[in-house]
């Protein structure tokens, strides 16, 4: 009986296992489909603020996978990871000119990733601000360039658009600024204004140049500080008493942003005032006599000498360049000979012609439409006088005449002597006298030099055109 109960119990207990195996069992298999079907989360990555923009998104079908012996022929790699290199074509840039970035791409293993999508982001020097100036795409070989003209000194990395979390190692570029300068004019007199002026490039926005002078031991001395416009481009005015050679150049002080920058040395020289007066005898009054004759100047005898003929001579044309009346060959005079204005005719004609502007005090001497002459004059002051208890106004007609008569000698009126006398309206004539002063001063006639008229009175034939304007 006992051995009897024993064997019930031991199968009792054998069914009481098998059917908790069966159970467990069972649940097992109601619960590994679902545990297989669950999202494993991604792991947590960090990105960086996208390029202003369209950025490229990432495929979200997967690509395939690269082969070991080479990349996937289209696309960017689907690898999560990517090894970027950056190199640079030059380190230090001159402005203006470019730098070439080129990027490499890989995968771990050092397989080439083409079709990889590159932000190239700079941060210029001293600042903590970076930005995206530009994008490159690997080839098969993994590689990308981008061409770029550099303002400032920068900082330069690629980064990855599809994943940004892979980004390059990191390259300076230098920028060295270019800085030019002039002087003009380059040869000056003492007391007299020259003109520094040039350009910095790239045009900075509030930057601050200085002017040196060269010492005689070489080393350089600061004159001035200056600054730029928006554009670049400065001017500074030079005036010196010292004769001599100086030299100038200027500088930029050196940023985190860019290097320093210097122009070439330029150089001012520095003569005594030549200034020429009526009474100077020289080689230097020949050469101004000649000039003057060039420019039509009715100056007399070429002979090296500062006669009156030369002052009225020097005086008509600063009166047609519509210069101070100083009669002197001063520095205003010089820069005006050496680049003078033309005179246009305001009746040119087909013969021999005749022109007084008024306004300018001259008389112009023309043939065939072509100046011949430039002479120095007087006309009416357009002030009140008196004659035999008449009152007058002293005042030149304008208008289109002709010389009506002449006369070969002096006709001496009740206003005056009248050196051969050309008239060309009723008493109104072009006379010679021993008084022709800068402005005018006659009663109504033409006065010129007596000198002047021996000179024109061949010239001055009946029926020649006289035209009386005012300028």
């Amino acid at each position: 009986m006992s051995r009897a109960r024993t064997s019930w119990s031991s199968r009792t207990s054998a069914v009481t296992g098998l059917l908790a195996t069966a159970l467990a069992a069972a649940v097992v298999a109601a619960l590994v489909p679902a545990a297989s079907a669950q999202e494993v989360p991604a792991e947590p990555t960090t990105t960086t603020s996208p390029a202003p923009g369209p950025v490229a998104s990432a495929d979200p079908a997967p690509a395939p996978t690269p082969s070991p012996t080479g990349p996937s022929p289209t696309g960017p790699s689907a690898t999560s990871t990517a090894v970027l290199r950056l190199s640079t074509s030059v380190g230090r840039v001159v402005a203006g000119a470019d730098v070439v970035l080129t990027g490499r791409a890989t995968d771990p293993a050092g397989v080439p990733l083409a079709g990889e999508l590159l932000d190239v982001v700079s941060r210029t020097g001293g600042t903590t601000t970076s930005v995206v100036v530009g994008r490159l795409t690997t080839g098969a070989d993994g590689l990308g360039s981008f061409t770029w003209k550099p303002r400032t000194t920068g900082e330069y990395l690629l980064r990855r658009v599809a994943r940004p979390g892979s980004v390059s190692d990191r390259r300076v570029v230098v920028l060295q600024p270019r800085l030019s300068a002039a002087v003009a004019p380059s040869t000056q007199v003492t007391g007299s204004a020259a003109t520094l002026r040039g350009s910095l490039a790239p045009a900075y926005l509030g930057a601050r140049l200085q002017v040196q002078r060269r010492l005689a031991d070489g080393s350089w001395q600061g004159v001035a500080t200056i600054g730029t416009s928006s554009t670049g481009v400065y001017t500074h005015r030079l005036v010196t008493g010292a004769l001599g050679r100086h030299v100038y150049r200027v500088v930029l002080g050196p940023r985190t942003a860019h290097q320093a920058a210097a122009s070439a040395p330029v150089a001012l020289n520095v003569l005594p005032d030549p200034t020429l007066r009526q009474g100077d005898r020289s080689a230097a009054v020949t050469v101004l006599e000649q000039r003057l004759v060039a420019q039509r100047a009715d100056v007399g005898a070429v002979d090296g000498w500062f006669d009156a003929d030369l002052r009225h001579g020097l005086t008509a044309f600063q009166k047609s360049q519509g210069l101070p009346r100083t009669g002197l060959y001063d520095l205003a005079t010089r820069r005006r000979l050496a680049d003078p204005l033309p005179v246009r005719l305001r009746y040119p004609a087909a013969g021999r012609a005749v022109e007084v502007d008024l306004t300018k005090q001259v008389l112009y001497l023309s043939q065939g439409g072509v100046l011949q002459r430039i002479v120095d004059v007087s006309t009416g002051n357009d002030q009140p006088y008196t004659s035999d208890g008449v009152t007058y106004r002293a005042f030149t007609p304008t208008g289109r005449f002709t010389i009506t008569r002449k006369i070969d000698g002096i006709r001496v009126s009740r206003l005056g002597a009248l050196y051969r006398p050309a008239y060309f309206v009723q008493g109104w004539a072009v006379h010679g006298s021993p008084s022709v002063p800068t402005y005018p001063a006659s009663h109504g006639c033409v006065r010129i030099t007596n000198s002047s008229m021996d000179r024109l009175f061949p010239l001055l034939t009946v029926g020649t055109p006289v035209s009386v304007f005012r300028s």
